[in-house]
Protein backbone atom coordinates (compact mmCIF):
# COMPACT_ATOMS: atom_id res chain seq x y z
CA UNK A 1 0.00 0.00 0.00
CA UNK A 2 2.67 2.25 0.92
CA UNK A 3 4.29 1.80 -2.96
CA UNK A 4 0.81 2.37 -4.36
CA UNK A 5 0.35 5.58 -2.74
CA UNK A 6 3.64 6.67 -3.37
CA UNK A 7 2.78 6.22 -7.34
CA UNK A 8 -0.39 8.08 -6.71
CA UNK A 9 1.15 10.88 -5.25
CA UNK A 10 3.98 11.26 -8.40
CA UNK A 11 1.30 10.51 -10.66
CA UNK A 12 -0.65 13.81 -9.13
CA UNK A 13 2.28 15.85 -9.33
CA UNK A 14 2.91 14.94 -13.26
CA UNK A 15 -0.77 15.66 -14.01
CA UNK A 16 -0.28 19.59 -13.87
CA UNK A 17 2.10 22.22 -13.36
CA UNK A 18 3.49 22.85 -9.67
CA UNK A 19 4.93 26.06 -8.49
CA UNK A 20 7.27 26.51 -5.45
CA UNK A 21 8.44 29.66 -3.81
CA UNK A 22 9.28 32.25 -3.85
CA UNK A 23 10.18 32.76 -0.27
CA UNK A 24 9.15 35.48 1.58
CA UNK A 25 9.93 38.39 -0.91
CA UNK A 26 10.36 42.21 -0.54
CA UNK A 27 9.08 44.84 -2.89
CA UNK A 28 12.75 45.51 -4.82
CA UNK A 29 13.60 41.49 -5.03
CA UNK A 30 14.92 39.64 -8.13
CA UNK A 31 12.74 37.36 -9.13
CA UNK A 32 14.50 34.18 -11.29
CA UNK A 33 11.27 32.15 -12.69
CA UNK A 34 12.92 28.37 -13.51
CA UNK A 35 10.56 26.08 -15.00
CA UNK A 36 11.53 22.50 -15.04
CA UNK A 37 10.58 19.74 -16.78
CA UNK A 38 11.31 16.85 -13.91
CA UNK A 39 8.28 16.92 -11.75
CA UNK A 40 9.01 18.49 -8.20
CA UNK A 41 9.16 14.54 -6.48
CA UNK A 42 12.29 13.95 -8.91
CA UNK A 43 14.57 16.89 -7.70
CA UNK A 44 14.23 15.88 -4.06
CA UNK A 45 17.45 17.66 -2.83
CA UNK A 46 16.35 20.96 -4.46
CA UNK A 47 14.10 22.74 -2.26
CA UNK A 48 16.58 22.87 0.28
CA UNK A 49 19.79 23.88 -1.99
CA UNK A 50 17.38 26.46 -3.31
CA UNK A 51 16.68 27.78 0.47
CA UNK A 52 20.22 28.05 1.24
CA UNK A 53 20.86 29.97 -2.20
CA UNK A 54 17.47 33.25 -1.51
CA UNK A 55 19.96 33.05 1.93
CA UNK A 56 23.29 33.43 0.69
CA UNK A 57 21.60 35.70 -1.77
CA UNK A 58 19.40 38.55 -0.48
CA UNK A 59 17.53 40.27 -2.36
CA UNK A 60 17.31 37.35 -4.92
CA UNK A 61 14.54 34.94 -4.81
CA UNK A 62 13.51 31.60 -7.11
CA UNK A 63 10.34 30.54 -8.40
CA UNK A 64 10.32 27.13 -9.48
CA UNK A 65 7.56 25.63 -11.94
CA UNK A 66 7.30 22.08 -11.91
CA UNK A 67 5.86 20.69 -15.21
CA UNK A 68 5.62 17.68 -17.30
CA UNK A 69 8.07 18.04 -20.64
CA UNK A 70 5.68 16.65 -22.95
CA UNK A 71 4.59 18.01 -26.03
CA UNK A 72 2.03 20.59 -24.20
CA UNK A 73 4.58 22.28 -22.45
CA UNK A 74 6.86 22.20 -25.77
CA UNK A 75 4.41 24.41 -27.67
CA UNK A 76 3.64 26.41 -24.73
CA UNK A 77 7.83 27.39 -24.48
CA UNK A 78 7.40 27.96 -28.22
CA UNK A 79 4.95 30.57 -27.60
CA UNK A 80 6.54 31.94 -24.92
CA UNK A 81 9.85 32.47 -26.93
CA UNK A 82 7.67 34.29 -29.94
CA UNK A 83 6.20 36.19 -27.30
CA UNK A 84 9.32 37.20 -25.80
CA UNK A 85 7.77 36.52 -22.34
CA UNK A 86 9.88 32.73 -21.15
CA UNK A 87 10.91 31.80 -17.58
CA UNK A 88 14.62 32.67 -16.95
CA UNK A 89 15.66 29.29 -17.10
CA UNK A 90 14.19 26.53 -18.87
CA UNK A 91 14.47 23.08 -19.63
CA UNK A 92 13.91 21.06 -23.44
CA UNK A 93 14.83 18.36 -24.36
CA UNK A 94 17.67 18.00 -26.92
CA UNK A 95 15.80 17.81 -30.31
CA UNK A 96 13.34 21.44 -28.84
CA UNK A 97 16.57 22.66 -27.36
CA UNK A 98 18.37 22.40 -30.99
CA UNK A 99 15.83 24.37 -32.06
CA UNK A 100 15.67 27.24 -30.00
CA UNK A 101 19.51 27.95 -30.91
CA UNK A 102 19.14 27.79 -34.10
CA UNK A 103 16.80 30.15 -34.21
CA UNK A 104 18.83 32.42 -32.18
CA UNK A 105 16.78 32.25 -28.96
CA UNK A 106 19.16 31.47 -25.82
CA UNK A 107 21.92 33.14 -24.55
CA UNK A 108 25.13 31.58 -25.19
CA UNK A 109 27.33 30.49 -22.39
CA UNK A 110 30.91 30.26 -22.91
CA UNK A 111 31.54 32.99 -19.98
CA UNK A 112 30.38 31.00 -17.33
CA UNK A 113 31.64 27.53 -18.43
CA UNK A 114 35.30 29.61 -17.68
CA UNK A 115 34.03 30.88 -15.12
CA UNK A 116 33.19 28.13 -13.15
CA UNK A 117 35.80 25.80 -14.54
CA UNK A 118 33.92 23.35 -16.07
CA UNK A 119 36.24 21.55 -18.59
CA UNK A 120 37.54 18.66 -19.37
CA UNK A 121 38.71 16.74 -15.82
CA UNK A 122 35.96 18.77 -14.06
CA UNK A 123 32.74 17.61 -16.36
CA UNK A 124 31.45 13.98 -17.97
CA UNK A 125 33.33 14.02 -21.43
CA UNK A 126 30.20 14.88 -23.93
CA UNK A 127 28.53 17.31 -21.11
CA UNK A 128 29.60 20.94 -23.15
CA UNK A 129 28.99 19.44 -26.53
CA UNK A 130 25.58 18.30 -26.00
CA UNK A 131 24.63 22.20 -24.87
CA UNK A 132 26.22 23.34 -28.25
CA UNK A 133 24.40 23.82 -31.64
CA UNK A 134 23.77 20.51 -33.46
CA UNK A 135 25.68 21.31 -36.40
CA UNK A 136 28.32 21.37 -34.11
CA UNK A 137 28.01 18.76 -31.69
CA UNK A 138 30.97 17.01 -32.62
CA UNK A 139 33.23 19.84 -31.59
CA UNK A 140 34.55 19.96 -28.46
CA UNK A 141 35.46 23.75 -28.50
CA UNK A 142 32.05 24.37 -29.77
CA UNK A 143 30.23 27.36 -28.25
CA UNK A 144 27.65 26.31 -25.14
CA UNK A 145 24.01 27.29 -24.98
CA UNK A 146 22.83 25.37 -21.97
CA UNK A 147 24.12 22.99 -18.98
CA UNK A 148 22.99 19.40 -19.49
CA UNK A 149 20.79 17.49 -17.42
CA UNK A 150 21.38 14.25 -15.78
CA UNK A 151 22.82 11.28 -17.58
CA UNK A 152 21.48 7.78 -18.62
CA UNK A 153 23.53 5.48 -19.72
CA UNK A 154 21.46 2.60 -21.97
CA UNK A 155 22.30 -0.43 -20.00
CA UNK A 156 21.00 -4.01 -19.11
CA UNK A 157 19.78 -4.98 -15.63
CA UNK A 158 19.93 -8.41 -15.35
CA UNK A 159 18.46 -10.76 -12.12
CA UNK A 160 21.50 -12.13 -9.92
CA UNK A 161 19.87 -14.79 -8.49
CA UNK A 162 18.25 -15.87 -11.90
CA UNK A 163 21.87 -15.81 -13.28
CA UNK A 164 23.14 -17.58 -10.52
CA UNK A 165 20.39 -20.50 -10.25
CA UNK A 166 21.19 -21.16 -14.01
CA UNK A 167 25.00 -21.47 -13.64
CA UNK A 168 25.40 -17.87 -16.43
CA UNK A 169 28.04 -15.60 -16.07
CA UNK A 170 27.38 -11.93 -17.12
CA UNK A 171 28.02 -12.07 -20.69
CA UNK A 172 30.28 -9.47 -22.89
CA UNK A 173 29.76 -9.77 -26.33
CA UNK A 174 27.07 -10.46 -28.94
CA UNK A 175 27.59 -14.10 -29.02
CA UNK A 176 27.52 -14.53 -25.25
CA UNK A 177 24.26 -12.66 -24.72
CA UNK A 178 22.35 -15.14 -27.49
CA UNK A 179 24.07 -17.99 -25.48
CA UNK A 180 22.57 -16.65 -22.12
CA UNK A 181 19.33 -15.83 -23.68
CA UNK A 182 18.54 -19.08 -24.91
CA UNK A 183 20.09 -20.54 -21.48
CA UNK A 184 17.16 -17.63 -19.74
CA UNK A 185 14.61 -19.00 -22.18
CA UNK A 186 15.25 -23.08 -21.63
CA UNK A 187 15.13 -22.46 -17.72
CA UNK A 188 11.46 -21.16 -18.10
CA UNK A 189 13.03 -17.43 -17.72
CA UNK A 190 11.83 -14.79 -20.21
CA UNK A 191 15.44 -14.34 -21.58
CA UNK A 192 15.42 -10.16 -22.55
CA UNK A 193 12.26 -7.72 -21.29
CA UNK A 194 12.29 -4.12 -23.33
CA UNK A 195 10.00 -1.25 -23.56
CA UNK A 196 8.18 -2.08 -26.64
CA UNK A 197 5.14 0.07 -25.44
CA UNK A 198 6.79 3.44 -26.30
CA UNK A 199 10.15 4.98 -28.35
CA UNK A 200 12.21 3.82 -25.50
CA UNK A 201 12.03 -0.13 -27.42
CA UNK A 202 14.82 1.93 -29.63
CA UNK A 203 17.14 2.04 -26.39
CA UNK A 204 17.74 -1.15 -27.67
CA UNK A 205 18.75 0.00 -30.62
CA UNK A 206 20.90 2.90 -28.95
CA UNK A 207 23.14 0.15 -27.71
CA UNK A 208 24.29 -1.17 -30.61
CA UNK A 209 24.28 1.95 -33.17
CA UNK A 210 26.78 4.07 -31.12
CA UNK A 211 28.90 0.90 -32.04
CA UNK A 212 28.68 0.82 -35.45
CA UNK A 213 28.18 4.66 -36.28
CA UNK A 214 28.77 7.11 -33.75
CA UNK A 215 27.38 10.52 -33.78
CA UNK A 216 28.91 12.22 -37.23
CA UNK A 217 26.80 9.67 -38.94
CA UNK A 218 23.80 10.57 -36.81
CA UNK A 219 24.85 14.47 -37.47
CA UNK A 220 24.88 13.55 -41.57
CA UNK A 221 21.63 11.79 -41.46
CA UNK A 222 19.78 15.01 -40.09
CA UNK A 223 21.72 16.87 -42.70
CA UNK A 224 20.79 14.90 -45.18
CA UNK A 225 24.55 13.37 -46.14
CA UNK A 226 23.98 10.25 -44.99
CA UNK A 227 20.86 7.37 -45.31
CA UNK A 228 19.98 5.24 -41.96
CA UNK A 229 19.77 2.84 -44.59
CA UNK A 230 23.62 3.27 -45.20
CA UNK A 231 25.50 -0.47 -44.33
CA UNK A 232 26.55 0.61 -40.81
CA UNK A 233 22.96 1.37 -39.77
CA UNK A 234 21.94 -1.79 -41.39
CA UNK A 235 24.44 -3.47 -39.55
CA UNK A 236 23.14 -2.50 -36.44
CA UNK A 237 19.65 -3.03 -36.90
CA UNK A 238 20.59 -6.51 -38.39
CA UNK A 239 21.65 -7.17 -35.00
CA UNK A 240 18.17 -6.12 -33.27
CA UNK A 241 16.66 -8.35 -35.60
CA UNK A 242 18.57 -11.34 -34.99
CA UNK A 243 18.05 -10.62 -31.38
CA UNK A 244 14.35 -10.88 -31.83
CA UNK A 245 13.72 -13.63 -34.55
CA UNK A 246 16.14 -16.00 -31.72
CA UNK A 247 13.93 -15.24 -29.64
CA UNK A 248 16.27 -13.11 -26.96
CA UNK A 249 13.86 -10.44 -26.73
CA UNK A 250 10.77 -11.61 -25.46
CA UNK A 251 7.66 -10.93 -27.25
CA UNK A 252 5.15 -10.67 -24.11
CA UNK A 253 6.98 -7.13 -23.65
CA UNK A 254 5.69 -5.91 -26.81
CA UNK A 255 3.01 -3.90 -24.78
CA UNK A 256 5.11 -3.09 -22.08
CA UNK A 257 6.41 0.07 -20.39
CA UNK A 258 9.25 0.23 -17.78
CA UNK A 259 6.81 0.14 -15.11
CA UNK A 260 5.30 -3.39 -16.61
CA UNK A 261 9.28 -4.69 -16.68
CA UNK A 262 10.27 -3.69 -13.32
CA UNK A 263 8.04 -6.76 -11.42
CA UNK A 264 8.85 -9.08 -13.79
CA UNK A 265 12.64 -8.72 -13.52
CA UNK A 266 11.88 -8.78 -9.69
CA UNK A 267 10.37 -11.72 -9.34
CA UNK A 268 12.73 -13.56 -11.51
CA UNK A 269 10.07 -14.58 -14.33
CA UNK A 270 12.65 -12.34 -16.78
CA UNK A 271 16.24 -12.48 -16.55
CA UNK A 272 17.39 -9.11 -18.56
CA UNK A 273 15.46 -5.75 -18.83
CA UNK A 274 16.87 -3.19 -21.52
CA UNK A 275 16.57 0.19 -20.80
CA UNK A 276 18.70 3.23 -18.90
CA UNK A 277 19.96 3.75 -15.49
CA UNK A 278 16.88 6.05 -14.60
CA UNK A 279 15.30 2.70 -13.75
CA UNK A 280 17.57 1.80 -11.01
CA UNK A 281 15.84 4.08 -8.91
CA UNK A 282 12.54 2.06 -9.03
CA UNK A 283 14.14 -1.60 -8.94
CA UNK A 284 15.85 0.03 -5.83
CA UNK A 285 12.23 1.21 -4.27
CA UNK A 286 11.03 -2.41 -5.36
CA UNK A 287 14.57 -4.11 -3.81
CA UNK A 288 13.47 -1.99 -0.37
CA UNK A 289 10.31 -3.69 0.26
CA UNK A 290 11.37 -7.04 -1.50
CA UNK A 291 15.18 -8.11 0.24
CA UNK A 292 14.93 -11.40 -1.67
CA UNK A 293 15.46 -9.41 -5.10
CA UNK A 294 19.00 -8.81 -5.86
CA UNK A 295 20.08 -7.50 -9.57
CA UNK A 296 22.94 -5.86 -11.13
CA UNK A 297 23.81 -3.60 -14.49
CA UNK A 298 26.05 -5.37 -17.15
CA UNK A 299 29.76 -3.83 -17.57
CA UNK A 300 28.63 -3.80 -21.20
CA UNK A 301 28.59 -5.67 -24.03
CA UNK A 302 30.84 -5.58 -27.42
CA UNK A 303 28.75 -5.86 -30.74
CA UNK A 304 31.08 -5.60 -32.99
CA UNK A 305 35.16 -5.90 -32.21
CA UNK A 306 36.17 -2.53 -33.22
CA UNK A 307 33.42 -0.28 -31.48
CA UNK A 308 33.38 3.30 -32.33
CA UNK A 309 32.25 3.81 -28.58
CA UNK A 310 30.99 0.83 -26.32
CA UNK A 311 28.49 3.00 -24.25
CA UNK A 312 25.12 4.68 -25.50
CA UNK A 313 23.75 8.05 -23.27
CA UNK A 314 21.49 10.57 -22.49
CA UNK A 315 22.61 13.68 -20.98
CA UNK A 316 18.92 14.81 -20.63
CA UNK A 317 17.26 17.87 -20.96
CA UNK A 318 19.27 21.51 -21.52
CA UNK A 319 19.05 24.21 -19.13
CA UNK A 320 18.83 27.12 -20.87
CA UNK A 321 18.47 30.96 -20.65
CA UNK A 322 16.25 32.98 -23.21
CA UNK A 323 17.78 35.76 -25.12
CA UNK A 324 15.01 37.76 -23.81
CA UNK A 325 15.49 37.03 -19.96
CA UNK A 326 15.74 40.64 -18.06
CA UNK A 327 17.62 39.07 -15.19
CA UNK A 328 20.64 37.02 -16.96
CA UNK A 329 23.43 37.53 -14.23
CA UNK A 330 21.12 36.11 -11.41
CA UNK A 331 19.92 33.46 -13.71
CA UNK A 332 23.03 32.35 -14.77
CA UNK A 333 24.59 32.38 -11.47
CA UNK A 334 21.79 30.54 -10.34
CA UNK A 335 22.14 27.74 -12.85
CA UNK A 336 25.74 26.76 -12.39
CA UNK A 337 24.78 27.07 -8.30
CA UNK A 338 22.00 24.51 -8.60
CA UNK A 339 24.34 22.14 -11.62
CA UNK A 340 27.42 23.06 -10.03
CA UNK A 341 29.48 20.16 -7.55
CA UNK A 342 28.02 21.11 -4.19
CA UNK A 343 24.03 20.41 -5.25
CA UNK A 344 25.13 17.57 -7.41
CA UNK A 345 26.42 15.77 -4.69
CA UNK A 346 22.57 15.75 -3.34
CA UNK A 347 21.62 14.99 -6.55
CA UNK A 348 23.93 11.78 -6.71
CA UNK A 349 23.02 10.77 -3.24
CA UNK A 350 19.28 10.78 -4.78
CA UNK A 351 20.27 8.18 -7.27
CA UNK A 352 21.24 10.59 -10.34
CA UNK A 353 24.62 10.55 -12.13
CA UNK A 354 25.41 13.96 -12.70
CA UNK A 355 28.08 15.35 -14.98
CA UNK A 356 30.35 16.56 -11.98
CA UNK A 357 32.65 13.83 -12.11
CA UNK A 358 33.54 13.96 -7.79
CA UNK A 359 29.82 14.40 -6.99
CA UNK A 360 29.00 11.14 -8.50
CA UNK A 361 31.08 9.72 -5.56
CA UNK A 362 27.94 10.29 -3.35
CA UNK A 363 26.07 7.30 -5.44
CA UNK A 364 24.86 4.89 -2.98
CA UNK A 365 23.51 2.49 -5.67
CA UNK A 366 25.95 -0.69 -6.24
CA UNK A 367 24.53 -0.84 -9.77
CA UNK A 368 24.90 2.52 -10.60
CA UNK A 369 28.42 2.70 -9.19
CA UNK A 370 29.13 -0.52 -11.87
CA UNK A 371 28.34 2.27 -14.46
CA UNK A 372 30.41 4.86 -12.79
CA UNK A 373 33.19 2.84 -13.34
CA UNK A 374 32.94 1.28 -16.40
CA UNK A 375 30.75 3.63 -18.40
CA UNK A 376 31.43 7.26 -17.48
CA UNK A 377 35.33 7.22 -18.41
CA UNK A 378 34.33 6.45 -22.04
CA UNK A 379 31.41 8.58 -22.76
CA UNK A 380 32.19 11.49 -25.52
CA UNK A 381 29.80 13.03 -27.93
CA UNK A 382 30.11 9.50 -29.85
CA UNK A 383 27.57 8.56 -26.96
CA UNK A 384 25.23 10.55 -27.98
CA UNK A 385 21.68 8.67 -27.33
CA UNK A 386 19.88 8.00 -31.13
CA UNK A 387 16.95 9.02 -29.49
CA UNK A 388 17.32 12.45 -29.15
CA UNK A 389 19.54 12.69 -31.68
CA UNK A 390 16.80 12.14 -34.47
CA UNK A 391 13.52 14.29 -35.08
CA UNK A 392 10.71 12.99 -33.50
CA UNK A 393 8.68 11.20 -36.42
CA UNK A 394 11.69 9.50 -37.48
CA UNK A 395 11.61 7.82 -33.68
CA UNK A 396 8.57 7.08 -34.19
CA UNK A 397 8.83 5.01 -37.38
CA UNK A 398 12.11 3.44 -36.08
CA UNK A 399 9.76 2.40 -33.19
CA UNK A 400 6.60 1.17 -35.02
CA UNK A 401 9.46 -0.93 -37.41
CA UNK A 402 10.94 -2.59 -34.42
CA UNK A 403 7.56 -3.49 -33.37
CA UNK A 404 6.66 -4.86 -36.83
CA UNK A 405 9.90 -6.98 -36.42
CA UNK A 406 8.89 -8.61 -32.53
CA UNK A 407 5.76 -9.05 -34.67
CA UNK A 408 7.51 -11.03 -37.25
CA UNK A 409 6.12 -8.62 -40.25
CA UNK A 410 9.07 -6.76 -41.20
CA UNK A 411 12.67 -6.92 -41.66
CA UNK A 412 15.98 -4.60 -40.95
CA UNK A 413 15.64 -2.78 -44.67
CA UNK A 414 11.78 -1.94 -44.74
CA UNK A 415 12.11 -0.65 -40.73
CA UNK A 416 15.16 1.27 -41.75
CA UNK A 417 13.67 2.99 -45.23
CA UNK A 418 10.56 3.81 -43.65
CA UNK A 419 12.64 5.61 -41.13
CA UNK A 420 14.43 7.67 -44.02
CA UNK A 421 11.00 8.27 -45.53
CA UNK A 422 9.90 9.66 -42.70
CA UNK A 423 13.65 11.95 -42.41
CA UNK A 424 13.31 12.83 -46.21
CA UNK A 425 10.16 14.60 -45.44
CA UNK A 426 11.76 16.25 -42.76
CA UNK A 427 14.67 17.55 -44.81
CA UNK A 428 12.30 18.37 -47.86
CA UNK A 429 9.99 20.75 -45.92
CA UNK A 430 13.35 22.84 -44.50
Amino acid sequence: MKRIAAVMVAMLVLCGTVFAGPGQQSPGDVVVKVRSGWAQGALPNWPAAIAAYEASHPGVKIQMEYTPAGEDSMAKLRAEFVAGNPPDIVQAWKTYFNEFVDAGLVEKLNDQYDKYGWKAGTLTDGARSWCAPIADAANANADVYGVADYINTSVFYYNTDVFNSLGLKEPTNLEELITVGKALRAGGKKPLLVTGNNANFVDLLAKIQVQFTGLQYLLDVNSGKAKLTDASMLRAMKIVERLINEGIVDKSSMTYRSEDCWPELANGNAGMFSMHTSDDRQLRDIQAENPNFHYAIMKGIKFTDNPVTEYSCTYGGNWMIPASSKVKAQAKEFLFYIFGEEVSKGSAASGRITNMLKANSSIGSPAIQTVVQYQLPKLSYDTFYIIDMVPGSVLNALWAGMQQMLQGTANSEAVLADAQRAMDRIISER
